[in-house]
């Protein structure tokens, strides 16, 4: 008899709807056989009962409370098919395909790892952060934003022993500038990291990638995208990749969405 493989849909009951800024909210799913996933994968979330919104939207594994069988899910409101999934009350069961994609790899290093997260991007890195703070390893968690007013309040952070420092574009909030300015600053000033994890606008991390490279400090960076199946068969995600003098293209959904930043081709 075949072996048969586990299901990745999975029906999650919604548990809390919280609004953490202006425009983000935390969604927590009840989720047991979600609690494994690693930080940087990925849902593709059903975001209405009929067949429109057709698509899912794909989301990062914001947070995995295990003990409560708990994920987290940050949204941002930025078209029909995210509005109408923070029309979600407590109680309604989301349909969830995950998880999904390959996450940031979690390095057992003396060495600090410095966590840069561009607006929405910091979904990913509060849970990647929160799993170097348990391990007992070093990091810096960075986050950037055009105003304080697009940030969770820093509460939103320290109920998770984590302590952020900001960048924000009109100096409401930490750092007076880009997030790549405060990241250069850190690496001129701080510990020399081990490595470098982003997540965020493509302009941000080709940003990032150059100053690893400046520093000689590895990068990870995680690639945003509109995703149509989610599971490497439609080939809508690909983006180009440098492979030893040639161009190839991969799937994010698929081989990433977490890649080696010096592979990236940001140029095309």
């Amino acid at each position: 008899m075949l072996e048969q493989k586990p299901s990745l849909i999975h029906r999650c009951q919604l548990k809390t709807n919280e609004q953490v800024t202006g425009t983000w909210h935390c969604l927590k799913l009840h989720a047991p056989d979600l609690c494994g996933a690693r930080p940087g994968q990925f849902v593709h979330v059903r975001v209405g009962a009929s067949s429109d919104p057709l698509l899912r939207r794909p989301f990062s594994i914001h947070h995995v409370v295990a003990e409560k069988n708990e994920i987290w899910l940050l949204v941002r409101s930025v078209g029909a098919g995210t509005e109408l999934l923070l029309q979600a009350r407590p109680g309604a069961v989301l349909d969830l395909l995950g998880p999904l994609g390959n996450g940031f790899p979690v390095v057992d290093e003396a060495a600090p790892a410095l966590l840069a997260g561009g607006g929405i991007g910091l979904a990913p890195l509060y849970y990647l952060a929160w799993l170097r703070r348990q391990a007992g390893l070093p990091f810096e968690l960075l986050i950037g934003a055009a105003s304080c007013s697009d940030l969770p309040a820093d509460d939103y952070f320290a109920a998770q022993d984590l302590h952020p420092l900001y960048a924000t574009e009109d100096g409401s909030h930490g750092y007076r500038g880009l997030i790549t300015g405060l990241l250069e600053q850190r690496l001129r000033e701080g510990t020399p990291p081990a490595r470098i994890h982003a997540c965020g606008p493509l302009p941000m991390l080709a940003g990032v990638v150059e100053l690893g490279r400046r520093f000689a400090v590895p990068t990870h960076v995680s690639l945003e995208s509109h995703l149509a199946c989610g599971v490497g068969a439609c080939l809508g995600c690909a983006f180009p990749f440098k492979k030893g003098g040639q161009i190839e293209y991969r799937r994010i959904c698929k081989e990433g969405p977490v890649f080696n930043g010096e592979e990236v081709c940001f140029e095309i």
